[in-house]
Parts: C-alpha cells; structure tokens; sequence
C-alpha cells in the first residue's frame, strides 16, 4: 500500500544511530536539569518561610545568604530554560535541507554563550558561601584569611577561563576542548572546597576537643554547635566527592556522552541544592535544640513550684511562725521563679 507525499511537505527519513543517541542526551539533560529545578522550588521557600518567622530581628548575614542562594536557584532555572531553548532551536538541524541554517548556527551560538555562564557563575556563588562559613569560624587569624582569599581567586580566575574558553570554542565551531575547559574550573573550584571543608573540619575537631575537655563529666554530651559543624563538613565532604566524579567522568569521557552530560545537567541543580540542605538541616537542628530546652525549662519549673509549694504547706503546719517570716518566705520564692524565666 503506498502513500502519497503532500506537495511542499518535507519527506521524513528513519532516524541514524547517531540521532538516537542526541535525543536520548537531550531528554535526559532537560529532564535531569527540570526535576533538581522543582526539588529546589520548595526548598528555597522554606527557607523563606523560615527566615521571615523568626521572632528575632533578622541579621545582615542571614538575608545575604539567603538572597545569594536566591540567586543560585535563578541561575539554574536560567540554565535549564537556555537549555530547553537551546534544543529545539537545534532540533532542526538534524533534518534535510534545513532552511536558514545560518540563522539557527548563530542563534546556537548566542544561547551557548550565556548558558557557558550561568552555571559557572552559580559554582562561584556556592564557593563564596562555603568559603565564607570557614572565613566566619576563624574571625581573627590573617593567615587562614589569606588563604581563603586566594582560593577564592583561583576559583573565581578558573571560572572565568573556562568560560571564555567555552565561549572561543563556541564561536569558532569547534566541539572539544580535550578537557582543558574542565580542567580550568574543576581543579580551582574543587581545591577551594577541600580547603574550606579541611579548615571546618578542624574547627569542629577544635571545638569538639575543647567541649570534652571542660565538660567531661557530663559523658557523651554533643552541643548545637558541634552538630552544626559535623553537618557542614560531612555534607561538603559529598559535595567534593560529586565534584570529583564529575572530574572523572569529564576526564575519562567526550563531552558528548551520555555520562558526560548527566553530570553537566545535574550539577548546577545540586550546587543549588547544597547550600539549601545546609540551611535547612541547621534551622531543623536549631528547632529541635529549642524544643528541647524548652521542656527541660518546663520540667525545671515544675519541680521548683512543687518545692515551693511543700514548703509554703509546710509553714503554713508549723506552729509559731510569724507574719513576716511567711512574706520573706514568699518573695525567695518569687525570686527564683522570675530567675528561671
């Protein structure tokens, strides 16, 4: 049985094995990129929410923070969007006798350029935060100062020359770099992590020593600050280990395989996600804490009133008591409660 082909419509031809494996990349890349796009939706309201819930007077560095990890998440969901633009912009060159092929290469090539920037971009962001938890944990020492400072740099330098690279390979048609791109930002931003993380990790071991030194007899006690520090540095302690992976995969990999670009989509959603996790697992850290001083305020109030009330029926039973003695009696009592609160 055959078919006729309507006059002016193009023939479709069976897809190649090379046009499979494009479509299966791009379908995962976009689906990857949208999924960490609507994790971090939530997550970042949440962190709004709690912001804006406190009781007390927000400072200067939680509104920072937060709007820089506002900032991340716009910059990933740019990124995912160019990249959804990028594709069906593309789409067509993987047909036949595709009309305006230069309009659609420099439109390709425009929307390159800015997706080469915005993940790197958040990557620096999520370095400046990590960075600055350490910078914060040692206020007076200029040499550990120094050294953030320059790891910050070289991040920040690193970033910039991948980009530009990416930008000259871009311009000038060509596909790879041979991982030079990758070594550029991977190494600087990947250093500056471990540096950070290392420094955190010392101030927790730190604190940890000094909390068992002066409070031994309370046995295994853990303070809220050193849960706080353990957190940070066993989440940026997978944090590195992601980047080394992608390190790895980029290395042993095109840059056009599917391993390559699973880990190109996902990584400026969890560059985003990583800060957010921080956040958030402290302010759940902090409301447990509250929680718990809380009703051990309130089981100490409790025996004290019940003390105070033995006592007062005790007074009351004994025989020549004063008026007076009863009224000191009674503002002792007052006094420790007003204490207690």
């Amino acid at each position: 049985m055959s078919s006729a082909t309507p006059q002016g419509q193009q023939q479709s031809l069976p897809l190649n094995s090379s046009d499979l494996e494009i479509l299966k990349i791009w379908l995962l890349e976009t689906s990857l990129s949208w999924v960490l796009c609507g994790i971090n939706v939530p997550l970042v309201f949440a962190i709004l929410y709690i912001i804006l819930s406190q009781q007390k007077r927000r400072s200067k560095p939680q509104l920072i923070l937060f709007a820089l990890v506002a900032l991340m998440f716009i910059l990933t969901v740019g990124t995912a969007v160019l990249t959804t633009q990028w594709i069906l912009v593309v789409i067509p060159e993987e047909g036949y006798n595709v009309p305006n092929i230069a309009e659609i290469e420099q439109e390709s090539v425009d929307l390159k350029i800015v997706i080469a920037i915005f993940p790197r971009l958040n990557y620096v962001i999520g370095d400046g935060i990590v960075v600055w938890r350490a910078w914060i944990l040692f206020p007076g020492n200029r040499l550990v100062k120094g050294i953030l400072t320059v790891a910050m740099i070289a991040s920040f330098v690193g970033t910039i020359t991948d980009a530009g690279l990416n930008i000259a390979a871009d311009r000038q048609g060509v596909i790879s770099l041979e991982h030079m791109d990758l070594l550029a930002y991977n190494v600087p931003l990947l250093a500056t992590n471990i540096i950070a993380t290392s420094l955190i990790g010392y101030k927790a071991w730190f604190h940890h020593q000094d909390v068992r030194k002066n409070l031994s007899q309370c046995g295994n006690t853990v303070s809220q600050v050193q849960k706080i520090l353990m957190l940070l540095v066993e989440s940026a302690i997978i944090y590195c280990l992601l980047w080394v992976s992608y390190m790895i995969v980029g290395m042993l990999n095109d840059d056009q395989t599917v391993a390559s670009q699973t880990f190109t989509a996902i990584m400026p959603g969890l560059a985003t996600l990583y800060p957010i996790f921080i956040i958030l697992l402290a302010a759940l850290e902090k409301s447990k804490e509250d929680i718990k001083s809380a009703n051990e305020m309130s089981l100490s109030q409790s025996i004290r009133f019940a003390s105070a009330g033995a006592a007062a029926s005790q007074a009351e039973e004994s025989q020549g008591e004063g008026q007076i003695q009863e009224v000191s009696a009674g503002e002792e009592i007052q006094g420790v409660d007003v204490q207690e609160m």
